[in-house]
């Protein structure tokens, strides 16, 4: 809008002698609106924060240094070289952000890149006539650039609306699927990709393993040393956990003080080893926090299975089963079986 605003401004130059209306005014409108969207842009993308102070700083300094000169070519030129600079910041900042939809994020950043070319070139034709004594009229070329202006932030404002929706639609589909406290997926979130995952490995019939974790004695930290440090404690295990899986692993907070993992294309005993390293950096590390040293073990229950029919609930409440088996054997270790029997119902071992 401020954009379209600035265009009219420029265009009551053939009806209306008032330079500072169709030339001040205009151009701190055409310099204001890509400030505007860039303002949008960070706000969305939390990339960087507290430049809204700048943005009115160059405003102001654009202001008082075009009253002198808005009149003049000088004007237009401080004015394009100012609307040059915004939109290579523009095109920095999409291309940075972590988007969804990256055909739109190029679109956007080549209309970034696009205006701020436009931009110099018309700087170009602005200097050319005074540095030279060459008599050519760019008349026509500018014009050809006005034009190419309006495009350009036609597309721009298509595409950026529909880029910002795509990018609060992802975050808040982050917020609904992840554990706010350790960054990893809550239950709904572990459940959609394991699904997911699951289908994969019968696909390419891959084993898989799903691991159930708790944290021994937790409500003893709590009680003991607050919840805060519990809290650090829970973030602590998270923490230790992700640096045992690979990339294509999963990682869930599914309880208080309860994790799952979803391991593709391992076995059993793969799984087994995984989680034995895991209780092993456990152990052999300490928490501290607020002075304090603090000695955690994780209990471990693994289920896996080759079956199409097998589910990811199946397979929690299997793991589920074993967790309890080795809590109730001293905690601090890995089960991987029953005891009864290795083979259970479904396909799940």
């Amino acid at each position: 809008m401020v954009f379209v605003a600035a265009q009219i401004l420029a265009c009551l130059r053939i009806v209306l002698d008032s330079p500072f209306i169709t030339h001040y005014l205009a151009d701190m409108c055409i310099i204001i609106s890509p400030i505007l969207a860039l303002i949008g842009l960070q706000k969305v993308t939390n990339l960087t924060k507290n430049t809204n102070r700048h943005f009115l700083t160059l405003v102001i300094v654009s202001a008082i240094v075009l009253l002198p000169i808005y009149a003049i070519t000088a004007g237009q030129l401080v004015t394009s070289i100012v609307i040059a600079t915004l939109f290579i910041y523009g095109a920095c900042l999409v291309h940075k952000m972590k988007c969804v939809a990256p055909m739109q994020q190029k679109i956007l950043s080549g209309c970034f890149i696009s205006h701020c070319l436009i931009m110099y070139i018309q700087a170009f034709m602005l200097v050319a006539p005074l540095v030279s004594n060459s008599a050519t009229n760019y008349s026509l070329w500018l014009q050809i650039i006005l034009v190419s202006h309006v495009i350009l932030a036609t597309a721009t404002a298509l595409v950026l609306p529909f880029l910002l929706f795509v990018n609060i639609e992802e975050n808040l589909q982050r917020l609904v699927n992840h554990d706010v406290l350790t960054r990893l997926l809550n239950r709904r979130g572990f459940f959609m990709q394991g699904e997911k995952l699951l289908k994969q490995g019968v696909a390419y019939q891959q084993s898989f393993s799903v691991v159930m974790i708790d944290i021994d004695y937790f409500k003893s930290v709590n009680d003991k040393y607050g919840h805060s440090t519990g809290d650090t404690a829970i973030k602590w295990i998270a923490q230790h956990i992700m640096a045992q899986l690979n990339d294509n692993d999963i990682a869930a907070r599914i309880g208080g003080e309860e994790f799952a993992l979803l391991l593709p294309d391992q076995s059993l005993n793969q799984a087994q080893v995984t989680a034995q390293k895991l209780c092993d950096a456990i152990r052999g590390h300490s928490l501290r926090f607020k002075g304090n040293t603090i000695n955690l073990s994780v209990s471990v229950g693994i289920s896996s299975s080759y079956d199409a029919n097998a589910s990811i609930k199946t397979l929690l409440d299997q793991a589920d089963k074993r967790l309890y088996i080795a809590k109730a054997k001293g905690r601090d270790q890995v089960v991987i079986s029953d005891q009864q029997t290795d083979h259970v119902a479904n396909g799940v071992m």
